[in-house]
């Protein structure tokens, strides 16, 4: 049984994708350091939210057991 476009549209989200990614989690935790060291309160607390985002999902995932 095929997957319907709704299904593959909410399994797959590019920027949960782009946000997997060691980049991104390097990335944004050295923009959150940096709003740190230069006192931007807003900035902060963006990146440190993308930060832990990032670091909180793994890079990739087990396979899918097919059926």
């Amino acid at each position: 049984m095929g997957r319907t476009p709704a299904r593959r549209a909410r399994g797959y989200s590019p920027l949960t994708a782009t946000l997997r990614t060691p980049l991104a989690r390097w990335g944004f935790t050295a923009l959150a350091l940096l709003a740190l060291a230069t006192a931007q309160a807003g900035p902060f607390l963006a990146t440190t939210a993308l930060a832990a985002y990032a670091w909180r999902n793994p890079t990739s995932r087990r396979p899918r057991r097919r059926r």
